[in-house]
Formats: structure tokens, sequence, C-alpha cells
């Protein structure tokens, strides 16, 4: 999730407020991340593959580059919208926090704050929206003991997602459990297949190591649990519409990787951090 980052870099763009009834509206190709807070909606969110529907106190990111419908009766919302050069997904992310006054309380203050606009109000609002990761953070983290049957193993491939040689059997033995059963379990906590999670936590990591400029790719590809280059390029690009190098070449400090030449990946929708509802 784009709250697991360890060091987020972005540059907030603007902070909205939106209340809205009766929307039928298709966005496409914004090249920018967004990330809100809904305080009445009935939304509905329409990918090519994917349908979702959006509540009170839900919490979204919304990858640049994503065409979607919205259409609601009812969409009240804070929304704000920023770059990023250490973060890409192709997924939007949300999740339902379990006490939504804290976070609806400080996306009423980067509002107030980013439209004041007073001396170093920037400043203000960066340190806001960190509080904000940090406290999407620390709920959804708590969301993932909802199966304690599962919980070691989770903590285990959190720990050990780089280790080339990490395998479902190995991470599904520290819950004493089958590697079937524990797919099963997985997948209904968290939306995703285990190893699905495994190698976007690896891909996160890589594009973390690109952003630094200290590393070769055969490097980034060994420390992110890749023995095989070319494997990790095929993973890379899947992932992230690019080939590793061609991220590289992209990437200048500052920039959104996003904004390339190249087409932008098809989207599709994952909820992957939180139970099903």
């Amino acid at each position: 999730m784009f709250f697991e980052k360890d060091l987020l870099s972005f540059n907030i763009l603007d902070v909205l407020e939106l209340k809205q009834r009766n929307v039928n509206m298709f966005n496409s190709g914004r090249n920018f991340n967004a990330l809100s807070f809904r305080f009445r909606s009935d939304a509905v969110l329409i990918t090519k593959t994917e349908r979702y529907s959006m509540k009170d106190n839900y919490v979204s990111y919304f990858p640049s580059r994503l065409d979607y419908t919205r259409v609601a009766a009812v969409d009240e919302m804070i929304i704000v919208h920023f770059d990023t050069i250490n973060y890409n997904t192709k997924n939007i992310e949300y999740f339902i926090p379990d006490d939504p006054t804290v976070l609806s309380e400080l996306f009423r203050k980067i509002f107030d704050v980013w439209n004041k606009k007073e001396l170093g109000y920037k400043f203000k609002c960066s340190a806001i929206l960190c509080e904000i990761f940090a406290e999407c953070y620390t709920q959804n983290y708590v969301s993932k003991s909802h199966n304690p049957k599962i919980h070691n193993s989770v903590e285990y491939l959190l720990k050990n997602y780089k280790k080339s040689s990490l395998s479902m059997k190995e991470i599904a033995d520290k819950s004493f459990m089958s590697e079937v059963y524990f797919r099963k379990l997985f997948k209904k906590e968290y939306g995703i297949s285990p190893q699905k999670y495994m190698i976007q936590l690896r891909i996160q990591n890589a594009v973390g190591l690109i952003s630094t400029g200290y590393y070769s790719l055969k490097e980034i590809a060994y420390m992110s649990g890749y023995n095989d280059c070319k494997y990790f390029s095929v993973e890379f690009k899947k992932a992230m519409g690019v080939s590793p190098s061609e991220y590289l070449y992209n990437y200048k400090p500052g920039e959104e990787i996003s904004r390339r030449d190249s087409a932008a990946p098809t989207a599709k929708e994952t909820m992957l951090a939180t139970p099903s509802n």
C-alpha cells in the first residue's frame, strides 16, 4: 500500500473539497496521484475490469494514468493531489479505517491550511500528509491481525520477501498449515494472492533502489529478491508498464516517473491490504 513505503517522496499539488450530487464522470490520463477521504459517499468506481463501491469514511489512493468512471448520487470528500517519485502502482488502493475520526480531522486540517496559504503552508501541509500516511499505516496494520491463523506467516513474508529462495511453502510453514490453505486464507484476508503481494513488495523495493541512483539494474534485481535479471525485468514491466532500464532512463529527481512517453499500462483495481467486506 502507498503508506507502507518507508520514505515516500512527494510534492503536493493541490488540496480540494468536493461536494457533488448525481455524478457521472469519466477520469482519464491524470498525471498526478490522488488521496481522498470520503465523508459521505455511495460512489461506484468502474474500470475496464473491476467495479468498486465507495462508502462513508473510505480512504482511497488513486495512481496517475488511471482511467475510470465515477458514478454517485452523493460524493463528499477531501482530496490531496500530489506527485511522487518513488512509488507507482497500477491499482486503486483503499481501506476502511477503524477510527475514521482521526483521519477525517487530518484531512480537514490539511484542506484548511492549504487554502489559507499562510507563510510556510506547503511545509505544514507536507507534515500533515505525513501524519495521514502514518495514521493510515497504523490503522491498516491493525487490520492485518484480524486472522491470527496467518499472522506469523504474514510477518515472515514482510521481513523476508527480498530473499530469492523464499517459497510459499516456507511462508505457510510459519503458521503450521499447508500452502493451499495459507493461500486461501491470505486471499480472503487481503484480497490478493500472497504470491502477487510478494511481487508487489519486491517491485516497490526495486523502484526505491532505482531512485537512489547508486546501483546497477543487476544489483537492484538481486537486492529485490531476483537471481535472474531477465525474469526481474519481466515482472517489473508487468507491474510498472515499462522495463527497469526504461524506468531508469526516464527517472529524474523531482519528477513523477509515470510522466513518460511510453503508453500507460491498463488499469486494474486491486484491494490490496484490507479484508473484503
